[in-house]
């Protein structure tokens, strides 16, 4: 069989704005252009969504087809557009991001037909992810069974069985997908996001910078100690108990100040909820943040609280600026942080527990900076955009059994750690350690 070459790399995705997801393929596409493949990102974004959420990649000279919504409204708008740009970009693989819109799953079908591999990504797959729980009659309180997972399931399923290989984010992700779409385990890839290591690094003068612009500083007394988030401001993403915390904080005298960056359909019940606090003044919503770098130096601490959560972007990315950071008990937080040495990883979701961590943290700046040197380093060794893309490109093959021949620029380049969950399901399950080993220096087989 002729060996085939990937030099060209379709990243699909249904993106409703600039969030962890769209980072995340953003800072992959550039990672493939430092390797010599030509990126290209093929954007149907739903109705109401932010339209400039790509502009990083334009001006970074990523190709970006951004598909009209009133082109995709329907089955045959959805599979005539997916298939013209098949044939126009002639990719020679496919990364396909499942964000949520149902017709999606129709996708790594039409790749099947075409004969060019595709990868099949969960961006989240928790089950209690609030974004897909309530109808609006039910205030989003109502639990147990839900009648929309058995269709969508079916979808996934079917979207699993027509891909090279299915992507998870965590390995608890990967057997959920086992379990509840009876997907094959040996389909099954866990690979987490990636960070762009040259790119978020601390800053002193961003830090300094920012610091200015928040009135953040010596004022005749002590500097306050600054945690901060970055999160889309809806219910579920941690923003209200670090709200609280804070307050229970100022409460009992604390110089202390929170600063929230991101947007959302809930900003404005979290900044009445601040002002009910009575901490309206410590509290900075800073909206779209440009400089992410720079925001995650500017800060003391970094806290990612959500409910749930299959991997925490930002979290990744305030470790490689050297910051400590403190989250809660998700699946994707209990991956990355290990608790006293690179951060807090709470036992709760309880204001509370998150405030005596904070204070924790306050009083040990010593111990601070030693976490943020051990998180940057953690990263680096498991988390880096490189090892990431890596790991994709060689999902892309296919389980072992049915493994196609393709290669790509740079395969076989040795990395310094490799995730034995990659290429290993054992006895049906999904290993969720990390081994740090050299690789070999010849290609995958």
């Amino acid at each position: 069989m002729a060996r085939r070459t990937i030099q060209r790399l379709t990243f699909v995705t249904d993106a409703p704005g600039f969030g962890g997801a769209e980072r995340y393929i953003v800072a992959m596409a550039k990672a493939a252009q430092r390797r010599g493949i030509e990126p290209h990102i093929y954007w149907t974004p739903i109705p109401g969504g932010d339209l400039a959420a790509f502009d990083s990649a334009k001006e970074a000279g990523v190709a970006v087809t951004c598909v009209p919504v009133s082109r995709t409204r329907g089955w045959s708008g959805v599979v005539s557009e997916f298939r013209a740009m098949l044939s126009r970009r002639r990719p020679d693989g496919l990364i396909i991001n499942a964000c949520g819109r149902p017709r999606f799953w129709i996708l790594p079908c039409l790749a099947r037909l075409a004969a060019i591999p595709a990868v099949w990504v969960h961006q989240m797959v928790d089950g209690r992810d609030y974004r897909r729980l309530p109808p609006g009659r039910f205030r989003g309180t109502m639990e147990g069974f839900h009648w929309w997972r058995v269709p969508q399931a079916v979808r996934h399923r079917l979207a699993g069985m027509a891909a090279s290989s299915v992507v998870v984010l965590n390995a608890e992700d990967g057997d959920q997908v086992v379990r509840q779409q009876g997907i094959d385990h040996t389909r099954i890839r866990v690979v987490p996001h990636g960070v762009d290591l040259e790119r978020f690094t601390f800053r002193p003068e961003g830090r300094e910078r920012l610091r200015r612009g928040w009135q953040v500083g010596p004022t005749g007394g002590p500097a306050p100690f600054l945690v901060g988030t970055a999160v889309r401001l809806v219910t579920g993403k941690g923003v209200e108990p670090l709200i609280e915390a804070t307050a229970l904080l100022a409460r009992r005298g604390m110089t202390i100040r929170l600063v929230v960056a991101g947007d959302g359909e809930d900003r404005g019940s979290m900044v009445q909820l601040a002002a009910r606090c009575g901490i309206s003044d410590r509290v900075t919503f800073a909206g779209f943040v440009a400089d992410m770098p720079a925001f995650h130096s500017a800060l003391d601490a970094f806290a990612l609280c959500s409910v749930t959560e299959s991997f925490g972007l930002s979290l990744a990315e305030a470790m490689a600026c050297e910051r400590p950071v403190i989250g809660t008990p998700t699946a994707g937080a209990t991956r990355q942080i290990e608790d006293h040495r690179t951060g807090r990883l709470l036992r709760t979701f309880e204001p509370a527990e998150l405030a005596d961590a904070i204070v924790d943290l306050a009083e040990d700046p010593v111990g601070c900076a030693a976490m943020g040197r051990a998180g940057r380093d953690s990263v680096r060794r498991q988390f880096s955009i490189d090892l990431t893309l890596e790991r994709t490109l060689r999902a892309l093959r296919g389980p072992a059994r049915e493994r196609s021949s393709i290669r790509w620029p740079g395969m076989g380049e040795p990395f310094f750690a490799a995730m034995t969950s990659e290429d290993r399901p054992v006895n049906g399950s999904i290993i969720g350690t990390t081994v740090l080993r050299p690789r070999c220096q010849t290609p995958v087989r």
